[in-house]
């Protein structure tokens, strides 16, 4: 999953916000310079990931992608659901979005020490240029895609993405809707073990559709 979707996992939680983010910016298993709700966060978003990318419905959704584009399909599915997200979010929170993403800004300033330097310099550039709730547009879509891109050679195929995922959106957005309330319950599942309680049993989708923040 991409960045909006962590932060919502976090459930309006400063250190668990603060930590799903520190997830896509920390590497390994040594985690001591962070505070255990933190860690515990990192770890959440370690589980998230694993839980997206193996998911039937996420490989199918990568199958609807051809070569150029193929190989670079989770990058992009990723991205699209956060868009999904962005435009669906007063069906999965009951704080507006603008307001959850100024509670994120908020946690990454009062955990500014512990943050690793690479997300120390990019927390100024996700609040000035606000890539969180600019997620709501496609050419903020198209602009992601375009960046990412320019990371490595090898990823130039995704400065052309856009209008191929464009043309796939009824069918991303059908198992985006089938797959993120999975996810809520996987994720409400992983936060009980931590806290030490019983997992709950597997949830149908129909059961796991309670707002979240």
């Amino acid at each position: 999953m991409n960045f909006l979707a962590h932060v919502f996992l976090g459930n309006a939680q400063p250190s668990a916000i603060v930590g799903q983010l520190c997830g896509d910016f920390v590497r390994g298993s040594k985690l001591d310079g962070f505070s255990e709700p933190v860690q515990a966060a990192i770890r959440h978003h370690r589980s998230v990931d694993s839980y997206t990318d193996r998911h039937e419905i996420n490989l199918g959704a990568r199958e609807l992608f051809a070569s150029p584009h193929r190989r670079f399909a989770g990058i992009i599915v990723d991205v699209v659901y956060d868009h999904f997200l962005a435009t669906d979010w007063d069906t999965y929170s009951d704080v507006p979005l603008q307001e959850y993403v100024d509670l994120v800004h908020e946690s990454l300033a009062s955990h500014e020490s512990m943050l690793p330097d690479n997300l120390k310099r990019f927390a100024p550039i996700l609040q000035s240029q606000k890539i969180l709730q600019n997620n709501q547009h496609r050419s903020h879509i198209d602009l992601t895609l375009k960046r990412l891109s320019q990371r490595r050679k090898s990823m130039l195929p995704l400065a052309s993405a856009a209008p191929f995922l464009w043309q796939r959106e009824t069918e991303l957005k059908r198992a985006f809707d089938a797959f993120f309330p999975q996810l809520i319950a996987f994720a409400s599942r992983q936060d009980a073990l931590h806290d030490n309680k019983s997992p709950a049993e597997e949830l149908p989708a129909s059961e796991a559709k309670g707002k979240h923040g």
